[in-house]
């Protein structure tokens, strides 16, 4: 009988696990994103750039990265979540008298 060098594995190897992707319901983010597409020249002319940015500040907006997307560029512009619903007490109202 032939002399085996390497033992088999008695199981086959176990795949890595999958990467998992936290799922975080809306209630639970703290921020909602959004983005402006602007023309280079758009974000070098020293005008444009700052008129966007003030009117989305008047919004609450605040200014988080421009990306460069070829010859355009993304501005990411996020604010704070603004709750959905309205305050509203709970209980009885006392009586009238």
């Amino acid at each position: 009988m032939p002399k085996r060098l390497e033992e088999e594995p008695d199981e086959a190897p176990e795949a890595p696990p999958a990467a998992v992707i936290p799922s975080v319901p809306p209630e639970g983010q703290e921020h909602e994103y959004r983005t402006e597409i602007m023309t280079a020249d758009q974000v070098l002319d020293g005008t444009t750039l700052p008129e966007q940015l003030t009117r989305a500040a008047a919004e609450g907006w605040e200014l988080v990265d421009v990306i460069a997307a070829g010859e355009r560029h993304a501005v990411l512009l996020r604010r704070a979540r603004r709750a959905n619903r309205t305050h509203h007490p709970v209980g009885f109202t006392p009586p009238a008298r």
